[in-house]
């Protein structure tokens, strides 16, 4: 593995060891605790779910099925999810995505990582390496959001 790419693939890899701590244990009534934005922990981990999946494209492998996927966009909020969303589909999806980009570091080249993106997302990054960065950073984020809603709904804090 390129050493540039170290820390997102160690990032990546413990979002996959503690999503499970964070919502393993979650309850119906659990998901759909609020803050005072109106987001859900169903729309944060639905939207980790979907950007992983794009993850696995910008890496150039196979996609992982999301057909939920839009629904968790930049723009969307709790009221555009499905009604019948399954949490336990979105945790799998997360999971797969998880473990197809743990196995997917190695075939990243120097070239790979230098091809532009396509856009500049709000760190300033546009190279396919500098978004692997960035997304590695920005589910450390929502995993933290993750945590807060944990104890909104009552259940003891991880860290």
């Amino acid at each position: 593995m390129l050493a540039v790419l170290e820390s997102a693939a160690n990032a990546f890899a413990l979002g996959d060891r503690f999503v499970d701590r964070l919502v393993g244990d979650f309850t119906d009534d659990d998901w759909a605790v609020r803050d005072a934005a109106g987001h859900d922990p169903r729309w944060i981990l639905g939207h980790l779910a979907a950007v992983r999946t794009r993850v696995t494209a910008m890496m150039g492998l196979p996609a992982i099925p999301a057909p939920w996927a839009t629904a968790f966009g930049r723009g969307t909020s709790p009221a555009d999810l499905p009604a019948d969303l399954d949490m336990r589909e979105i945790i799998a999806a997360f999971h797969a995505a998880g473990e197809a980009i743990g196995g997917g570091w190695e075939g990243l080249t120097g070239e790979a990582l230098a091809a532009p993106l396509g856009r500049t997302l709000p760190d300033g990054s546009d190279t396919v390496g500098g978004a692997l960065r960035f997304l590695a950073w920005h589910e450390a984020y929502h995993l933290g959001q993750l945590g807060i809603f944990r104890r909104l709904a009552g259940k003891p804090g991880l860290a």
